[in-house]
């Protein structure tokens, strides 16, 4: 008996990705250069403008704050993995204002309150 037949009808074998998990040092690396930038902002609209500046945003993806980039809008982490949390951003900057995406409990931070189209 090969190995395809011992195989057959099992399905895939599930691996985990290694292209999208961080190894030490750009996780050091990553903390390193973010971080700062939540701790000098003053406002919502402060931290979104300097992250969007270095390519990043802030988002909601499944009901949590996380980074994602701009251009692909793939998640690069979220605020735990940086020492925050949203408790505490919330404390400092007021609650944020979030338009909801989609129906996984994500959302984006807007800068400024939306205005009536009337």
């Amino acid at each position: 008996m090969g190995i395809q037949e011992h195989m057959k009808g099992t399905g895939p074998i599930l691996v985990r990705s290694a292209a999208t998990e961080l190894d030490c040092e750009s996780a050091a690396l990553l903390r390193a250069a973010i971080r700062p930038i939540f701790l000098s902002a003053a406002s919502w609209a402060g931290l979104t403008d300097i992250l969007r500046d270095k390519g990043y945003r802030l988002a909601f993806r499944q009901g949590r704050l996380c980074i994602s980039d701009r251009a692909t809008d793939e998640r690069i982490c979220g605020l735990r993995f940086l020492g925050f949390e949203l408790s505490e951003l919330v404390r400092r900057f007021g609650r944020p204002i979030v338009v909801a995406r989609g129906s996984e409990a994500d959302g984006d931070i807007l800068t400024d309150r939306p205005t009536s189209a009337n």
